[in-house]
């Protein structure tokens, strides 16, 4: 059986990095990019 490995548990003044695996669209839509980026904020409280 295979063990789950965590990652460490973010902290205040760490930073959260967001990739595109796809076709960059982030570049193409960059209005839908902050609405994605603001989203995660609020769900998650990281400013």
């Amino acid at each position: 059986m295979r063990h789950l490995i965590k990652p460490r548990v973010l902290h205040p003044g760490d930073t959260v990095a967001t990739i595109s695996l796809s076709w960059g669209g982030a570049g193409l839509y960059r209005e839908r990019y902050e609405q994605g980026k603001r989203q995660f904020e609020e769900a998650f409280g990281y400013f």
